[in-house]
């Protein structure tokens, strides 16, 4: 009878144990089925955030192809305004030469057809540096003559000026 209640008291234990086993085993799977459905649900909002930062960064890159194309185009733009304006400049500075050789052709052929003294009292009333300019236009032959009937304080200011400029124009 010991037997008995041995082989019994085993039997328990075991269905004890393998229903221990079973509760065990379900709680580990019902453990691994929360699990699962956690990473299954942290996975879905990973792809969700991945695709919204995809489409945000994709949003941010046609912008900045928006914006460098819009910069290009004011680049190119300063750029034909550049070149506009240095044509321009050029134009302009050859309209002032030729305008400032045919006044000084006009100034020497009105000054070459002047009297020494009408000269010398108009040249005596002007600037230092203006007057020397026009004598320059005039022949050497024209000047002596014109200084000789100026102002010897005049005449010396413009002697001096005169040399300098010829001195400036031989070193260029």
């Amino acid at each position: 009878m010991s037997r008995i209640i041995f082989s019994f008291f085993l039997l328990v234990l075991s269905l004890q144990a393998e229903q221990n086993c079973e509760q065990y085993f379900e709680s580990k799977k019902a453990q691994l089925e929360l699990q699962t459905r956690e990473f299954d649900e942290a996975r879905q909002s990973l792809e969700a955030f991945k695709a919204s930062f995809e489409a945000l960064q994709k949003e941010k890159m046609q912008e900045l192809a928006t914006k460098e194309a819009e910069v290009n185009a004011t680049l190119a733009q300063i750029d034909s305004l550049k070149k506009e304006n240095a044509r321009l400049l050029e134009e302009k500075k050859k309209i002032l030469d030729t305008i400032n050789e045919k006044t000084e052709g006009r100034v020497k052929e009105i000054y070459s057809q002047m009297k020494d003294a009408a000269i010398a009292n108009v040249l005596s009333q002007m600037d230092a540096e203006d007057a020397s300019k026009i004598m320059l236009s005039l022949e050497s032959r024209k000047i002596s003559g014109v200084l000789s009937k100026m102002d010897p304080k005049k005449a010396s200011e413009l002697t001096l000026l005169l040399k300098n400029m010829d001195n400036n124009t031989s070193s260029n």
